[in-house]
């Protein structure tokens, strides 16, 4: 388990790079310019640092040239060997913090020790979370290994520290001394709060046998985790389902030529050719969309979700020792435990939440069955029976198809593009913009990584975001992710002598001295095509919106300390400005500044993005469907009693897993089979979130309604129809937004930051007071606020 001293996060003085220089442009030059195009040379500069070809903007030759600076300008990451050296270093300076903390005796000295705990933790994760990232991302094999070394030997170590009796003893003199706490600022309050908490889940504060079975379940669950998610590789356990090659010629070409050439066929005795497929995710989805025939999606959907046993047994071992540890540490359950110190507090206000937001959904959920019924009806009036889950994504594609083909809108936003639009609405918002600077030799770990400065309209440099975002063979396919590399904090109140490299990481802002945050995006978008820009589709253009809302997050949210700076706060909280970040991409407003057609120049037409944004809605409901579904199932599984019929009987998950599809509020009511349990699957085997999301599933879905209503409340809300609809791009509430939320951090409490944004005289004062006390109440308040995309 994570510990206090360190959290992973995936999640310089003047500009310490140089800027691209003039470079010769690529053919197609717009044939209209406007708004949306870019008319600066430093807008030219941003987009074509992504729009052209990589030998143009960096050159291969360049990449391999020069005398390394060190990865991420970080001095001491210039080779394997070096970065080995940092990680004992980082030890070093983390050992000698250590014995400050336990030697505090004075007043002074003890005043320090919040501090000191806060710099030791920024020392370590300066080096471990670059770990993480080297592991993910590098394509040199020595590079890797040295990065598994430095976080193998680091994580032994921060284990060592988390359960440190000494180091806890401490903390708890220091915060229970009332002189001391008196001169706690609120931030370094929250700071000291967050140690404490995580001092004690890792049971610190038990007896010795209490705390041995705390090791020994912490460990159990670990190895269950490994195992669950390494069952995973295995082939689906329903076995090979014979399926007529004839039924496979609804399915698109390329996909039946795919599936030919990994699965055997073979003859039957009645001379009809058949394809044993074992389904895979990749066969499964494309046959329950397009094979006609209902019995073969029967079949494949039954096989496909049978689930492994082993997948269930290791699953239901770590639900098991989750809640065997949560009652060690004195909570009821693990549920309990993990809310303890989120937005939702308790499992219960989660409940809350769900069931409101559920019963807003219910009408909606409903419309969609009746109208898939109805469109099964026209095509097959004999079929009288209820619809079932293979049958959802098929009458969905087919009602689709008679909806019309959804316009393809990716000549619109190539990526350089894109990267222009979100640096003008940035602009817009809060003051700030993206400038594109020239690496130095060895700072980035691939040619096609772009590096980005966010600077303030005075032009001081707040940060760095270095983007790595085309899929490749030697990058970890981690989907898209918002890297931590270097966390804001002050350091000229450091104790003792830091090994923060003034000349590349430290800024002079108002008298003090100011560590700025570096963050890594990571993304797996298709590679350009020769000789043409990246062209992004549309859900690759919210990916881009939502993660950027992460770096904002991190370059705005500078509060003074490491461990509460940017996305380092609440888990059920992190996710609002990336979210909200993905209503700016949808917005007419924001898209006029940067949607145009890579070749001619010619902006998005507006009935375009209508007809997307009608079609998105059309279907929203199931998606919302699926969100409450598995949030539910997943409080289910990290409740007190986790099957009070079958406690200790394998497959006891599975009931549970009926129980809530049963749920006419989370699953299907009498009658209503669309989104039923069926007999014999396992779909919970599947359900890794469970691993990295336990007990805390339910955040995104909670973000997103959060999001919405500070859209609604704050910035404009949706309203395409109305033309006097106020710009959401508006530097008052994007100020709002930045002061009240951005820049804490994890450092205020988040029910207090949304309380103070949403304070703006649009919503009642009663309203307020009840989200401000962030209990029950607020949460069943939220679960009545709009619902996302409905």
């Amino acid at each position: 388990m994570r510990g206090a001293l360190w959290r992973l996060h995936r999640v310089l003085p003047r500009a310490s790079g140089r800027r691209i220089p003039r470079i010769v442009r690529a053919a197609q030059r717009p044939l209209s310019t406007g708004l949306h195009e870019a008319t600066r040379e430093e807008d030219v500069q941003l987009r074509d640092a992504f729009d052209l070809p990589t030998q143009t903007t960096l050159g291969s030759a360049w990449f391999h040239q020069g005398q390394p600076t060190g990865l991420l300008m970080e001095s001491r990451f210039v080779s394997p060997k070096s970065f080995r050296q940092s990680g004992q270093e980082a030890m070093a300076e983390a050992a000698t913090l250590v014995e400050r903390v336990l030697g505090a005796q004075t007043h002074a000295r003890r005043r320090q020790v919040v501090k000191c705990l806060d710099q030791l933790s920024d020392a370590l994760c300066r080096v471990m979370d670059v770990a993480e990232l080297v592991r993910q991302v590098h394509p040199d094999s020595s590079w890797q290994a040295a990065a598994e070394e430095v976080y193998g030997g680091m994580l032994e170590y921060m284990n060592g520290l988390n359960t440190h009796v000494g180091l806890y003893a401490k903390l708890v003199e220091v915060m229970d001394d009332p002189v001391i706490a008196a001169d706690l600022s609120p931030v370094e309050r929250e700071v000291a709060l967050s140690f404490r908490r995580d001092f004690e889940r890792s049971g610190i504060h038990l007896a010795t046998t209490a705390h041995a079975r705390f090791v020994e379940l912490s460990s159990r669950i670990h190895d269950q985790s490994r195992e669950f998610l390494r069952s995973q590789a295995l082939a689906p356990a329903g076995g090979a389902v014979p399926v007529p090659v004839d039924q496979l010629r609804s399915l698109p070409a390329p996909v039946v030529m795919e599936i030919l050439q990994a699965f055997p066929s073979r003859k039957r005795s009645d001379g009809v050719t058949v394809v044993d497929i074992v389904p895979d995710d990749y066969a499964a989805q494309y046959i329950l969309r397009d094979c006609e025939d209902a019995g073969v999606r029967e079949a494949v959907f039954r096989a496909w979700q049978h689930g492994a046993p082993s997948a269930v047994q290791a699953l239901e071992g770590l639900l098991d020792d989750r809640l065997a540890l949560a009652r060690t540490v004195g909570f009821e359950s693990f549920a309990h435990m993990t809310l303890d110190d989120k937005m939702a507090k308790s499992p219960e206000h989660v409940d809350g939440f769900l069931r409101g937001l559920a019963t807003q959904a219910q009408p909606q959920w409903d419309a969609v069955a009746r109208a898939l019924h109805r469109t099964r009806s026209r095509t097959q009036p004999a079929q009288l029976s209820a619809l079932q889950p293979w049958d959802r994504d098929y009458w969905v594609n087919r009602q689709q198809m008679g909806l019309g083909a959804l316009p393809q809108l990716a000549e619109y936003f190539s990526l350089g593009r894109v990267v222009l639009g979100l640096s003008r609405v940035f602009a817009r918002l809060y003051g700030v913009t993206l400038r594109a600077a020239m690496p130095q030799p060895g700072e980035i770990w691939h040619p096609e990584v772009r590096k980005l400065e966010v600077v303030d309209e005075n032009g001081r440099l707040l940060g760095l975001v270095y983007c790595d975002v085309f899929a490749r063979d030697s990058k970890a396919h981690v989907g898209a992710a918002h890297f931590t590399a270097r966390c804001a904090r002050r350091v000229d109140d450091d104790v003792g002598a830091a090994t923060v490299d003034a000349g590349s990481t430290v800024v002079e802002r108002d008298g003090m001295r100011f560590q700025l945050p570096v963050v890594v995006l990571i993304c797996n978008f298709p590679a350009p095509e020769p000789g043409a820009p990246p062209l992004l589709s549309w859900g690759n253009l919210e990916t881009i919106f939502h993660e950027m809302g992460h770096a904002m997050h991190s370059m705005l949210g500078q509060n003074g300390f490491h461990n509460v700076a940017g996305t380092r706060c609440p888990v059920d909280f992190v996710e609002l400005p990336s979210v909200l970040m993905e209503h700016f991409a949808r917005s007419p407003h924001a898209l006029a500044l940067f949607a145009s057609h890579f070749k001619t120049g010619a902006p998005l037409p507006p009935e375009l993005l209508r007809q997307r944004a009608c079609r998105r809605q059309r279907y929203a409901a199931l998606d919302l469907h699926a969100q409450l579904f598995m949030s539910a199932l997943d409080q289910r599984y990290h409740a007190a009693a986790l099957d009070p019929e079958g406690a200790g009987r394998p497959g006891w998950s599975t009931q549970v897993l009926a129980r809530v599809h049963a749920d006419p509020m989370f699953g299907c009511g009498p009658g209503h089979a669309l989104f039923g349990h069926v007999e014999n699957t396992r779909w919970q085997a599947r359900f890794t979130h469970l691993v990295g999301y336990g007990a805390s599933y339910y955040s995104y879905l909670l973000d997103r309604v959060l999001a919405g209503r500070i859209w609604d409340r704050v910035f404009q809300g949706d309203h395409p129809s109305e033309q006097s609809a106020r710009d959401p791009l508006n530097r008052d509430a994007g100020e709002r937004l930045r002061s009240e939320l951005l820049r804490w951090g994890g450092g205020r409490n988040p029910w207090t930051c949304l309380a103070a944004v949403l304070d703006n005289g649009s919503t009642s004062h009663r309203e307020i007071e009840a989200i401000s006390r962030g209990n029950r109440q607020a949460m069943l308040t939220v679960g009545t606020w709009r619902l996302p995309d409905m």
